[in-house]
């Protein structure tokens, strides 16, 4: 959730399961569980993005995480766009407040940026989280005055601030989300 964009493209395989596909107004965007073959490469989305550089985030490190994440049992989601990997969604289950939905990662290749790819992984985290929670949260760097907008015209509304939580230095947006009533209140 720090960001959507990246400076680097990957175009390399990725290794995937569970495919999903998108709206065709969507770009024929595709998302995917990862798979552990696949993590180095998805890593490499946040090369060269100076939001992630912030965070001391390198590939390697990510890929570390990323690993580490899905034997916990987060999802990492893959959006391809003709088979190219474009973008990653990384989400906790039960990674807010120890019972709610939590969006840890959303990367968007710098040439994906205003082409659905982050709508259709945030769709993708919030049609999981509402099947199972009332929220959805994710945090945005303060600053991030685009990743901001991108979530609050998805209906996310900031709820709280962390101040060097994540990082020394960089602070951070709370952000939920509550689930669509489709019959009126519970």
């Amino acid at each position: 959730m720090r960001d959507e964009r990246s400076h680097q493209r990957y175009a390399g395989p990725v290794e995937n399961d569970q495919s999903r596909t998108a709206d065709p107004t969507a770009h024929s965007v595709t998302l995917r569980a990862a798979t552990s073959a696949g993590v180095p490469s998805l890593a490499r989305l946040i090369d060269g993005h100076p939001l992630f550089a912030r965070y001391g985030l390198t590939a390697p490190r990510l890929a570390r995480g990323l690993l580490a994440g899905m034997t916990a049992g987060d999802t990492v989601m893959v959006a391809r766009t003709a088979g190219v990997p474009v973008g990653l969604a990384w989400s906790v289950p039960f990674g807010a407040f120890g019972h709610m939905p939590y969006l840890k990662l959303l990367v968007v290749d710098h040439g994906a940026v205003r082409q659905g790819v982050g709508g259709r992984l945030l769709g993708d985290y919030e049609q999981a989280s509402f099947a199972a929670a009332r929220y959805a949260f994710l945090l945005a760097t303060v600053g991030n005055d685009a990743g901001l907008r991108f979530y609050k015209g998805r209906g996310y509304e900031v709820v709280g601030r962390l101040d060097d939580h994540a990082h020394p230095g960089v602070d951070e947006w709370i952000l939920r989300k509550p689930r669509p009533e489709v019959d009126g209140p519970r």
